[in-house]
């Protein structure tokens, strides 16, 4: 991650100019999901949450014959999990509220405009996990003896994966408000590919909306 960044710096301090550097923020859905693909005996619920993202990014860095976009951007992101599952004479449930933040590297190799204002991008995130909360708790049971529990955050110093990696896309549209600052309302939608928990016995990923508001501002 730490390449990546440093990447990220040498092309912004590198291609300043005939560059729209952009600031944007705003509310995130987030949702947990995982495709079913565990025991029949096992069985999970996810509910969504409300939380904050904020970023800044570069676009039309030229790279050969592509123009790219680069984007740096924090996510607060919330959810609640229940997973329950059983066989050969034991059951286990596990409930648990986790709230964390990322930091993520955007790279968006895919950028183009319809109606000279309306932009769309798709690209990769490269995440990192800088912090987490989390509470819960595991319940167990095995034939014939009484059911034990545990509170979550008194098993784990950590229960969150520290990378993630996922797909991104937005579309945004661009107000003009002088000759070269834009105000660019935008929708962008994340999927996770890599598990979002170390613990939680799911092979569990991160799905999120984002709504925001960007100022562009461009650089001659």
């Amino acid at each position: 991650m730490r390449i990546l960044y440093s990447i990220l710096f040498i092309l912004i301090t590198c291609n300043l100019f005939s560059q729209k550097i952009e600031l944007f923020g705003g509310i995130n859905k987030n949702k947990f999901f995982d495709f079913g693909g565990n025991s029949p005996h096992f069985a999970s619920t996810y509910y969504s949450d409300y939380s904050l993202s904020a970023g800044f990014g570069i676009d039309s860095v030229k790279l050969d014959w592509l123009f790219l976009k680069f984007t740096m951007q924090y996510d607060n992101y919330k959810g609640k999990l229940n997973a329950s599952g059983g066989g050969l004479g034991g059951s286990f449930n596990t409930r648990a509220s986790v709230n964390k933040s990322i930091l993520s590297l955007g790279i968006f190799p895919v950028n183009f405009k319809v109606f000279k204002r309306i932009n769309f991008s798709l690209g990769v995130l490269f995440s990192r996990l800088i912090n987490e909360s989390f509470t819960g708790i595991t319940e167990s049971s095995v034939l014939n003896n009484p059911t034990s529990s545990s509170l979550l955050q008194d098993q784990y110093d950590r229960y969150s994966s520290k990378s993630y990696t996922g797909i991104q896309g937005s579309i945004s549209y661009d107000i003009r408000i002088s000759k070269s600052i834009w105000i660019s309302p935008q929708y962008s939608y994340y999927f996770g590919l890599r598990k979002e928990f170390r613990e939680f016995p799911s092979e569990t990923k991160a799905m999120r909306q984002i709504l925001s508001i960007g100022i562009k501002k461009k650089f001659k």
